[in-house]
């Protein structure tokens, strides 16, 4: 039997913020799918428009919000009432947590629904945009309430509900199989939630409860995203250290055996095909002895680790309510350098916290100086409301200290990179081949996470390249393929 020729709605999922939001989009992106919509690039040419927001800062909740108006702002091209269908709820519709179908239906316009951190924290704020149709949060089960939205906006044609997966036993952490939008990486999201409650931070608040997935499960997604042609798979959680506990404050936890030493030996040996294991992030009392010797055992794990500083001050951790010492930040930066040749260590550093002073930063400074971080994320501390240390206003570093600081940060930080792209010139990386966009010139990232460039027109996207190190400048790492 013919199928109809009658165009499916189209729809365009925005993330903003980490690689948890990230994979999640992608979760979202994939449920749209499988419902039987057709994913676009361009938010201007979709009938549905995802705005998957973030909240971890000030900055981060206006960038939301006004990615949340540009959405609703942005006409439909080539959009019909006959594609959108009626899309009046019934009166009595179920409401979530945040709000359900703010909106009047309007024929031809988009429909705009806003999810993620954001949505969860502000809600209200989140439904008063103009044009927001939906808002839901992170405490609501988003893809059987995005499902119920859709089959009332936009209907589709019966031959396509026999496809339809069923929501009915939801869990938190669901598996996602479909190919991510990168080919050469994809996230798997592993854990969700923290309450370690960091002065700074708003995440406990949004996302309190800790949930773990299962070992079985990890391997099964793994090998479905191996399978779709995934190179390298990146651990991520909110509190990646926290997988397979209860609670993210690690005198509460259970003692023992490390559940994430046990997920990556079997994603290591139970994946055929997987060429690059990465964990997004850990601290120093994730960093056992038992894992190291797990990471190190496997060729997979790339010799890279992201592991938060936030500050080399003894004095401003405390306040920061960070669960680790300065000493046992560097303990951990010894037990990684014996472990692995040259591993890329990369780091967060909040500068400005309530309270820093000259002495406190240099402290910073002189960690900074130690570790040779190939990369540290900077930025000015940002009163977060909600949080502790949004109250501290009479211990607020001024603006002007503030810049001078960031300024003599970036400047370490930028030459402990250069220094440590530059040992490896003359010597052979892999490089993983990122989205193709010149006709001849390529770039990806090797091992160690730094970006490579080379010249191959024949390599594609995805593609493992081995490239030799010519040269480095503060910009770019050169190489010649072999």
């Amino acid at each position: 039997m013919e199928k109809s020729s009658r165009t499916l709605p189209t729809f365009c999922v925005q993330s903003l913020g980490c690689k948890v939001n990230q994979y999640e989009a992608e979760q979202i992106a994939a449920a749209l799918r499988r419902r039987g919509l057709v994913e676009v690039a361009d938010p201007s040419v979709a009938q549905l428009r995802v705005v998957h927001t973030c909240t971890v800062t000030v900055q981060a909740a206006s960038k939301s919000r006004q990615t949340t108006r540009r959405a609703t702002r942005l006409p439909v091209l080539d959009c019909s009432p006959t594609r959108l269908g009626d899309g009046v709820p019934p009166n009595g519709a179920p409401q979530a947590t945040g709000a359900w179908d703010l909106q009047p239906d309007t024929a031809g316009r988009a429909r705009v629904v806003v999810t993620g951190c954001w949505a969860t924290s502000d809600p209200a704020e989140a439904a008063a945009i103009p044009g927001v149709d939906a808002v839901l949060t992170n405490q609501d089960d988003v893809r059987a309430r995005l499902w119920s939205l859709v089959e009332r906006w936009m209907p589709l044609e019966s031959d396509t509900s026999a496809a339809r997966p069923s929501f009915a036993a939801s869990v938190a952490l669901p598996i996602l199989a479909d190919r991510q939008a990168g080919p050469q990486r994809a996230f798997l999201k592993i854990q969700d939630g923290c309450d370690a409650f960091c002065s700074y931070c708003i995440i406990p608040r949004i996302r309190p409860r800790l949930s773990s997935k299962s070992v079985e499960d990890c391997v099964i997604e793994a090998r479905r995203l191996v399978e779709a042609g995934h190179v390298e798979i990146v651990l991520s959680g909110i509190f990646l250290g926290a997988y397979g506990q209860q609670t993210a404050i690690r005198k509460r936890q259970r003692s023992g055996a490390t559940p994430l030493a046990a997920l990556v030996e079997a994603l290591c040996t139970r994946v055929p095909g997987l060429g690059r294991l990465r964990l997004s992030s850990l601290e120093p009392g994730d960093m056992t002895v038992e894992l190291i010797a797990v990471l190190r055992s496997h060729a997979q794990v790339v010799p890279h680790f992201h592991l938060p500083l936030q500050s080399g001050s003894d004095l401003i951790l405390r306040r920061m309510n960070r669960q680790y010492r300065r000493e046992d930040y560097l303990r951990m930066i010894d037990r990684v350098e014996g472990a692995f040749d040259r591993p890329a260590i990369t780091t967060d550093i909040i500068v400005g916290f309530p309270g820093e002073t000259d002495r406190e930063f240099a402290q910073t400074l002189a960690v900074v100086d130690r570790a040779r971080f190939i990369h540290t994320h900077a930025f000015h501390f940002s009163p977060r409301p909600g949080t502790a240390a949004a109250r501290w206003r009479g211990d607020f570093v001024r603006g002007p200290v503030v810049n001078e600081r960031m300024r003599m940060l970036t400047d370490r930080a930028r030459a402990a990179g250069l220094a440590f792209r530059r040992q490896f010139v003359g010597q052979t990386v892999e490089v993983l081949v990122e989205k193709v966009e010149h006709p001849t010139h390529r770039h990806g990232r090797c091992e160690r996470y730094f970006d490579v460039s080379f010249e191959n027109p024949a390599a594609r996207a995805g593609d493992a390249v081995r490239v030799r190190i010519e040269r480095a400048d503060e910009e770019h790492t050169w190489g010649i393929v072999l």
